[in-house]
């Protein structure tokens, strides 16, 4: 998830670069809620801050089907962080393909 379009524009070719199949990029909560109701996920690359809103609604889904996440965020402060969501592997932005990859191999590696 992501709500600036060039953001998950660049993200999504990481992820191609990276190996990823097929990316599917949503900008709202709704969207990808919708979306995660029959789709087969691997992994899930949250925007914590979302306009007005957040990414954890999403990531209480993913963590409830049991697939690994990892967040994204402009912002240096993890207070806003929900404790259960403290070990969660962040990237923070902007980032380049090293650092989305080392967040995804420690999610994936995750109990």
């Amino acid at each position: 998830m992501e709500d600036q379009t060039i953001i998950a524009l660049d993200t999504e070719s990481m992820l191609l670069d990276l190996g990823a199949v097929s990316v599917h990029a949503f900008t709202t909560v709704d969207s990808a809620i919708a979306w995660l109701g029959d789709a087969n996920v691997d992994i899930g690359v949250l925007d914590v801050a979302l306009g007005g809103t957040t990414s954890f609604p999403v990531a209480e889904l993913l963590e409830q089907r049991t697939i690994p996440f990892i967040f994204t965020t402009g912002y240096g402060d993890s207070s806003m962080f929900p404790e259960r969501f403290l070990t969660v592997p962040i990237v923070r932005k902007p980032y380049v393909v090293r650092a989305l990859a080392e967040a995804i191999f420690k999610c994936l590696k995750r109990p």
